[in-house]
């Protein structure tokens, strides 16, 4: 197996060299393997090795046993560990997002919050798990892009184990008497990735012995095709580029594959948002001229040949109000604040999402709509991310009445999502603002 890391690390130019390395680790055999390759391979690459786990606070006694396994496990082979606690089923209700998507989410942030310093982050995903992800893209009608599956390499993420099946790492941890817990979860068939492993794999395999192979030579031929059509699709979206916005009739001129490819790129790069098949479809039909609403209020408008983004919030006006007296109204709207001392809010509010730690007000404070810019790192989350962004994945609309609370630090509050982290309240909190429903004048 240390001879596939080897070969993986090369035909996917993996930036390992001299670099710091944190290890996603579970503590299932995959994750165990990988520490412990890397781990021999360091003096080798000039690796500093490190690890994380992220509790998701789903299993209870089961999800406490495997940190306390990875802790004692890195101190064995005294390998800095980064270990975080996350309440995911109650991040999923607030998220609109399954148990699955949402603990997939919160590692993605925690990657994303360890990546200062130019770290790396190495996960176990392999691939078995690439076919996997394959055949779940598949089932939910994916294109040229879902079949490449699971990237070897994104950004500041690289995958060693991407070329050894489940079955070769299990060996390796066999051979080398590597410990590993295992997740009870994996043999429940609720969820669907695994009854994919465990019931339609095992039969294509009856088909086809050498299926993973077989499936990865589609995948890196999958790969090949989609990086051609990546090159097709910048040239064609320089070149339709203007002064006002993008050439309608060159991005109209294009085979029918290029021209989504074409959109696609346009609308998540000017909007910040990821249209689907449905949205390029209605895009494609006012490419000779017209306007449609897709995403949000993300707006599309062609005119004179030029295509243009045209987000409702670049039109919207802005509107400001003072907000020192805790309270405020504007048309037909009204907003009331009101300070408690911690132990005299009833204790059903604390988990209202209008409340937020008074004292980490900073001068003065406003209440407004929503500017060009803003960011936000929402309490419990690990990471800040525009508001445009936000509301997307919220699906929140009339996002430019949305009331946003904000002090001279920036925001502290918005409407229908909460308060920033910096504001929440801790064990610390002595003052707690409890910002009362918007209502009808």
């Amino acid at each position: 197996m240390i001879c596939k890391v080897r070969e993986t690390f090369a035909r996917y130019n993996m930036p390992v060299n001299g670099k710091r390395v944190v290890v996603a680790l579970s503590g299932g055999a995959d994750s165990m393997a990988l520490l412990y390759a890397l781990y021999e391979l360091k003096d080798e690459y000039g690796m500093a090795v490190e690890a994380c786990h992220v509790n998701h606070g789903i299993r209870g006694e089961d999800a406490d046993r495997d940190e306390n396994f990875v802790k004692a496990e890195c101190e064995k082979l005294d390998v800095i560990l980064h270990t975080f606690h996350f309440d995911v089923p109650s991040l999923a209700k607030e998220r609109g997002l399954g148990l699955e998507e949402c603990g997939r989410q919160v590692r993605y942030e925690v990657f994303e919050s360890l990546s200062v310093g130019g770290r790396l982050i190495a996960t176990a995903h392999t691939l078995s798990d690439r076919c996997e992800t394959l055949l779940l893209n598949e089932t939910r009608g994916a294109s040229l892009k879902g079949i490449c599956s699971i990237p070897a390499v994104r950004g500041n993420i690289i995958r060693p184990l991407i070329g050894c099946t489940r079955e070769e790492i299990e060996e390796y941890c066999s051979l080398n008497s590597i410990p590993f817990v295992t997740d009870g979860t994996n043999f429940d068939d609720v969820y669907s990735r695994n009854r994919i492993r465990l019931n339609v794999i095992p039969e294509l395999k009856k088909i086809n012995p050498s299926f993973e192979k077989a499936v990865s030579r589609l995948i890196e031929s999958a790969n090949e095709d989609e990086d051609f059509f990546r090159e097709m699709t910048e040239n064609v979206f320089e070149k339709a580029k203007t002064e006002n916005g993008y050439n309608a009739d060159v991005i109209n001129a294009q085979h029918p594959s290029l021209r989504k490819r074409v959109l696609y790129k346009i609308i998540s790069t000017e909007a910040d948002v990821k249209p689907e098949l449905v949205h390029l479809k209605m895009v494609e039909d006012i490419l000779k001229g017209g306007t449609v609403q897709i995403i949000g209020d993300t707006v599309i408008s062609v005119r004179n040949s030029v295509m243009v983004i045209n987000p409702k919030s670049e039109e919207a006006e802005e509107w400001e109000y003072d907000f020192s007296s805790l309270e405020a109204s504007f048309g037909k709207r009204i907003i009331k604040a009101t300070a408690f001392n911690k132990n005299d809010l009833p204790l059903k509010q604390f988990v209202h999402k209008n409340v937020l730690d008074y004292d980490a007000v900073v001068g003065k404070c406003v209440l407004r709509n929503r500017r060009a810019g803003d960011r936000i790192r929402l309490a419990g989350s690990s990471c800040t991310k525009t508001l445009k962004k936000l509301f997307n994945e919220k699906h929140l609309e009339n996002r430019n009445s949305l009331m946003i609370l904000a002090d001279d630090e920036g925001i502290l509050w918005i409407e229908k999502l909460g308060c920033a982290d910096r504001a929440k309240i801790t064990e610390k909190t002595e003052k707690i603002l409890l910002i009362e429903d918007v209502a009808e004048v």
